[in-house]
């Protein structure tokens, strides 16, 4: 079922998050799932949402899911979509391609590379993929795209191995080896590649060849975007953090323990913590935990 909503973005969230200093967080939690229907996600590595549908791709140790979100907190998961099992560490949606990278899973074809993904696109939405680059080597803990300043996206992605941030200017097709650097997640808006680091929030305006602290922005742990660029994070004390356009970063309510994926629709943040899948219209004030079953 697709669930239409009335969004006012990020920006308006952030604006009245200052009105909301005194209010304690609420958590939802829709009546439970019998056990055998329940789904029982392994680990979390993205929350995506697909502005064709209204729905949530979530990208998990046992494969790609779709949830398709009801008004009331249940979510009926479809998956692992085309029956793939590969592990998609690395996982995003640009202009309707999906990018993944990560590891096969045990019965991924043989196809799809080993012991590493490299780079892997989809056109339709994750039922089959296309080996892109660096198949059998690359394992990319993190991919973000920039599809605003041309009709090529730039991809870049977090290689762990090399501990470096790649670059490539045309789809991914090939690659350059950008600045040094262990981040925990990575996000492309407009110009700007963030890069959440233990050293506080990096920014690169050069493609990822170099990267400067910002030292106005909390240290976040997590990072996403709207569609109109405005920012929201989770920091490592597991706060809620929103910066709207040209504005100051103010922080909201807290999450339940570490936060594993992240994801922005409208208004709405959704997050995959302790609790499973949650989300927030109110800058967590109040919380709505997803019962999902399949």
């Amino acid at each position: 079922m697709k669930t239409t909503r009335i969004t006012a973005g990020l920006g308006a969230i952030a604006t009245a998050t200052a009105l909301l200093a005194g209010c304690a967080a609420t958590t939802i939690t829709p009546p439970s799932v019998p056990a055998e229907n329940a789904v029982v996600f392994e680990h979390f590595h993205e929350l995506v949402p697909d502005p064709s549908d209204g729905s949530l791709l979530v990208a998990t140790h046992q494969g790609l899911y779709r949830l398709r979100i009801g008004s009331n907190g249940s979510a009926v998961a479809d998956g692992p979509i085309g029956g793939l099992d590969f592990d998609p560490m690395g996982f995003t949606l640009a202009d309707g391609i999906a990018y993944a990278s990560g590891h096969p899973g045990p019965t991924t074809p043989d196809t799809f590379g080993s012991p590493n993904l490299g780079l892997i696109t989809s056109t339709d939405l994750g039922q089959t993929w296309k080996n892109v680059s660096l198949t059998g080597v690359t394992d990319f803990h993190g991919l973000t795209v920039a599809t605003s300043d041309s009709s090529t996206p730039r991809v870049f992605g977090y290689d762990g191995s090399q501990g470096r941030i790649l670059t490539s200017p045309d789809s991914g097709t090939t690659w350059v080896d950008g600045a040094e650097l262990a981040p925990r997640d990575i996000l492309a808006v407009g110009d700007l590649l963030y890069a959440t680091t233990a050293d506080g929030l990096a920014v690169s305006s050069d493609n990822g060849m170099s990267f400067t602290i910002d030292a106005t922005a909390p240290a976040l742990y997590v990072i996403a975007a709207d569609t109109n660029g405005a920012l929201a994070g989770v920091d490592t004390t597991g706060t809620l953090w929103i910066r709207a356009v040209g504005g100051e970063w103010v922080h909201g309510r807290t999450v339940q323990g570490v936060p594993q994926a992240f994801a922005v629709d409208g208004d709405r943040i959704y997050i995959a913590d302790d609790r499973g899948i949650a989300y927030t219209d109110d800058a967590g004030v109040t919380w709505v935990v997803l019962q999902v079953t399949q």
